[in-house]
């Protein structure tokens, strides 16, 4: 039978504190991480695993199947995808990435009855692009910045399109990984 360690989960004055109990195994990767100063500490480590635990809805998850919102995920290295990707025209990528997000719309159960021409509603679809990797997504009134994203740039636009019904126009940035989107006024369409 292995040992196991307590290890107190330490939190502001505000926050509970919890004690639990980990493998050998666990706790000399967590000393690993923080000797070499991946993580500042244990409890910290603990405390983001749990919040991305929370995130991505992992009590949802059963081996071999991930799920997300009513969707299933699927984990995978970019280069994966950008093999895809290189095999498709710009205008196929817009397509692609357009349809999904209809799909996206019909079902997540979190979108149903969301109003996204109305770009208030926009960090809800940001919020779950950047939970599920795709990058840092900020809204500035009626535009995107997008930045990390390694998904190509008509795939965004479609997605955007299909998702907030507004037609989107990429301005071009200077700073390297950075993307900005602008919906266009008065072009929603159905």
């Amino acid at each position: 039978m292995k040992h196991f360690d307590d290890l107190k989960l330490r939190e502001e004055d505000a926050l509970k504190e919890v004690v639990i109990k980990i493998s050998d195994d666990l706790h000399n990767y967590l000393t690993f991480l923080e000797k070499s100063r991946f993580i500042k500490s244990k409890e910290e480590a603990l405390s983001n695993a749990l919040e991305f635990y929370k995130r991505l809805g992992m009590h949802d998850w059963l081996p071999y199947i991930y799920r997300m919102g009513g969707g299933r995920v699927l984990i995978m290295d970019t280069s994966m995808l950008a093999d895809l990707f290189h095999g498709l025209s710009n205008r196929e990528i817009f397509d692609a990435a357009k349809a999904s997000a209809f799909r996206r719309k019909l079902t997540n159960p979190f979108f149903r009855g969301v109003d996204f021409t109305n770009t208030q509603n926009w960090p809800v679809v940001l919020r779950e692009l950047e939970i599920m990797g795709w990058g840092k997504f900020s809204k500035l009134r009626n535009e995107v910045k997008v930045e990390f994203c390694s998904l190509p740039v008509p795939y965004l636009q479609g997605y955007f399109e299909g998702m907030f019904g507004f037609q989107f126009e990429r301005y071009p940035s200077k700073i390297p990984n950075i993307n900005i989107f602008i919906a266009k006024k008065g072009k929603a369409y159905g």
